[in-house]
């Protein structure tokens, strides 16, 4: 239980970015292209602000 409270906000945001992509994806394919470019530069920060931390 301690593992998933440790990494659930990760997963919401990973979820969270999986469906946003998605339903942009659904209303105009390259602006789906776009927030998908968005959400790894955004998954990126998070990763290595949450890495630069725990130093």
């Amino acid at each position: 239980m301690k593992f998933i409270l440790k990494y659930i906000d990760d997963l919401l945001l990973t979820i969270g970015l999986v469906l946003l992509s998605i339903g942009v994806f659904q209303i105009y394919l390259p602006a789906g292209y776009i927030t998908l470019g968005i959400c790894f530069i955004a998954i990126a920060y998070f990763y290595a602000k949450k890495e630069g931390d725990s130093q």
